[in-house]
């Protein structure tokens, strides 16, 4: 067996999980499964698709697993857990916090903000370039916290945007 072979099973299990992981995709989106998710869903199943339909794209497969991982550390919080009523209360903080020396406008975005911030779509990077404004309007303590919270809860796109 040569380099190039093991490679090879290594770009194919990479593949395979791909498959197995629509099909999982495919089983959370049906509408009588209980917990609701949101746009990583399609996010996800777009991103399996394209593993599959571009063979041997490295780009495609990067995408993919960073999307997965962002869908877990950020999305997919099982319900009556200790760690979502804790993410919950941080966002909540995180949304005072950010208001506190904001302009009527910017406040009343905050929310939808720091949402499309968790999330991993077309929105997440205009998102994060306006929370970095946003943070350049508040007090250095406030953005110290403030820092800390979105390393915790920011999707890994957002974090790029923002420097993280």
């Amino acid at each position: 067996m040569a380099l190039s072979d093991a490679c090879f099973e290594f770009l194919s299990d990479v593949d395979e999980a791909a498959r197995r992981l629509a099909e999982a995709v495919h089983w959370y989106a049906a509408p009588d499964y209980p917990i609701k998710y949101g746009e990583e869903i399609d996010a996800l199943r777009r991103a399996c698709a394209k593993v599959g339909t571009l063979p041997i794209d490295p780009t495609a497969r990067a995408e993919l697993i960073r999307l997965a991982a962002a869908v877990l550390l950020y999305h997919d919080t099982p319900p009556d857990t200790e760690e979502l009523p804790k993410r919950e209360a941080e966002m909540t903080a995180l949304i005072r916090l950010l208001q506190t020396n904001l302009t009527a406008e910017d406040k009343a975005a905050v929310p939808e903000t720091i949402k499309d911030v968790m999330g991993d779509n077309e929105r997440t990077g205009p998102a994060a370039i306006r929370l970095k404004h946003m943070l350049q309007k508040v007090g250095k303590p406030a953005y110290d916290v403030a820092i800390k919270v979105i390393s915790d809860i920011a999707s890994a796109t957002a974090k790029r945007f923002l420097g993280l």
